[in-house]
């Protein structure tokens, strides 16, 4: 590849790495959404309201809330994982920088260019 290549493709990788870490913090945004969804439900309802049905309410929003606050933490968890996906994407991109730069050197001095790194 040539020097330009490696820069497009190190720039493609910072994009992508972009589009991750906003992908992340979307998802964590949904996840505390979750997490705070049928917050004090429960509680207000026992105000205004009693007997069986309310019971049978109180039980069922708590459910729900297990089950919001079990997506929040998958949500959150991938959002982990795109952070760490963006890192490395980053890491990448340097690595081709790097490369880029000691190849435009190297035909510069007349030398040759370093042998490829495999980050691609």
């Amino acid at each position: 590849m040539t020097p330009y290549q490696l820069r497009q493709l190190a720039d493609r990788k910072r994009a992508a790495a972009d589009a991750l870490q906003s992908s992340a913090a979307r998802l964590r945004t949904t996840a505390d959404s979750f997490r705070d969804l049928l917050e004090g439900i429960p509680d207000q309802s026992r105000r205004v309201w009693q007997g069986p049905a309310a019971t049978d309410f109180e039980y069922k929003a708590q459910a729900a809330d297990g089950d919001l606050r079990q997506q929040a933490q998958v949500l959150s968890n991938t959002a982990i994982g795109f952070d760490r996906e963006a890192a490395e994407l980053r890491a990448a991109a340097r690595a081709l920088d790097m490369r880029a730069a000691a190849e435009e050197a190297a035909a510069v001095s007349g030398g040759s260019a370093p042998p490829p790194t495999g980050v691609w």
